[in-house]
């Protein structure tokens, strides 16, 4: 049996109209609001592969994170399965999610200067050493885990060059349409381009079990002041379009999941990352005991979805707001710790720089853009949702470590890819 599971960084669900996608939505399960529980790789891979939100298996950072959860390729390997990762780009090979492969492969082909995705494999490449992998394995039970990197633009995607164009006397770039065109335009074009690889993958290999889905999405032009971040008190603070915000553009990705016994649905209702490895431990027949999710296949669905994002917390240059400052002697910049608390109708968005304080909340289910905030307008449905939101991490003290100062290296590293 050969299992695959895809994960495309960057995803949107609106990127998903290549054949491919349409051709998996119709022979599958097809979740078209899956939830992430956080916004950038690291801790987000960590909750698709364990199946925990990040307060329990305890990767809150971009690099160097560890976890001690079991992973499912790790229960895989006890029943016999080969398994083997094919990674796209930086930074999930900091970690030791690769202690669950027999084989894990950061593929870095290309040098990728002008998009920011600096040494990275790009699909095509991915998928070729996959379905080699695979034939060396043919008629054994396979599982193979993909990290498509072909989306995850930085700034400077739109700006096609390593360097910025110039403000005018009103601190607005130059002419900023072209570029913020071409930005969005590339974007769409990678999506096709990765679906084309993964319909050779399925076109190539006999693939049993399949799951695509994204580790998170990225915002585009015309969405929440693209592409610059705004603090809870309303201040810009920088410029992002990804990972330091909680906002549906962010944590909104797809999930296919095709196999034997999958019904052919198309679910509009939320889910979450975390019910992929309950779902796919019950397709294989295997335990997960430990997984905060749901398996989603017998038409249960998940109440809440929780999703953080302590961005900030990666160098002391870049430490998050905290409201405790006065107590320290180092400086926290203006970028928020955020935590989030989301249903099928509601959700609700708290600072976390120190004590959890309540900031947006918005009605999903009227108001997909989250255009209108009803944080005042609607005071007993934040209340509700933040008195569970403090039941589920009252006890994680996250919203008060930081981190270590990074190298200069790494801290290269993030600066590409559109992290600092």
């Amino acid at each position: 049996m050969n299992v695959v599971l895809a994960s495309v960084d960057c995803l949107r669900p609106d990127a998903c109209t290549h054949r491919f996608f349409e051709r998996q939505a119709e022979s599958g399960a097809h979740f078209d609001t899956c939830v992430v529980q956080a916004p950038f790789t690291s801790p987000s891979h960590t909750s698709m592969l364990t199946g925990q939100n990040p307060y329990n298996h305890g990767v809150r950072w971009l690099i160097d994170y560890h976890t001690e959860a079991t992973t499912l390729p790790e229960r895989l390997s006890e029943e016999g399965y080969n398994t083997a990762a094919f990674v796209g780009g930086y930074p999930l090979p900091t970690g030791n999610l690769d202690d669950g492969f027999d084989t894990f492969e950061h593929v870095v082909e290309y040098e990728d200067r002008d998009e920011g995705r600096q040494e990275f494999g790009p699909a095509n490449l991915l998928v070729n050493r996959a379905v080699n992998w695979l034939h060396d394995h043919e008629g054994e039970d396979n599982f193979v885990f993909l990290h498509i990197f072909d989306l995850h633009f930085t700034l400077r995607s739109e700006f096609g060059k390593r360097e910025r164009p110039d403000f005018d006397e009103n601190h607005v770039y130059e002419n900023v349409e072209q570029y913020i065109g071409r930005q969005k335009r590339r974007y769409y074009e990678e999506a096709d381009f990765v679906a084309r690889q993964l319909e050779l993958l399925q076109d190539l290999v006999e693939v049993d079990v399949s799951v695509v889905t994204g580790d998170h999405g990225s915002k585009m032009p015309g969405e929440h002041g693209y592409p610059w971040v705004y603090d809870s008190e309303g201040n810009r603070v920088g410029s992002q379009f990804r990972a330091v915000q909680l906002y549906e553009n962010l944590l909104r990705v797809p999930l296919f999941v095709n196999g034997p016994d999958v019904p052919d649905v198309d679910v509009h209702e939320m889910v979450r990352t975390i019910d992929i490895v309950p779902t796919l431990a019950e397709v294989l027949g295997v335990d997960m005991p430990d997984a905060d999710g749901i398996p989603l296949l017998e038409g249960d669905r998940p109440e809440f979805a929780y999703s953080e994002t302590y961005h900030g917390q990666l160098t002391s240059e870049n430490k998050l707001t905290h409201r405790m400052n006065e107590n320290y002697d180092f400086g926290w910049n203006e970028l928020d710790s955020l935590v989030s608390l989301r249903s099928n109708e509601y959700k609700l968005i708290c600072t976390a720089n120190g004590d959890l304080e309540p900031v947006e909340l918005y009605n999903i289910a009227q108001d997909p853009g989250e255009a209108r905030n009803l944080i005042e307008d609607e005071s007993e449905v934040a209340e509700e949702y933040f008195e569970r939101l403090q039941a589920r991490i009252g006890d994680d003290d996250q919203r008060y470590v930081t981190a270590d100062e990074v190298d200069e290296e790494t801290r290269g590293h993030l600066e590409d890819l559109g992290y600092l």
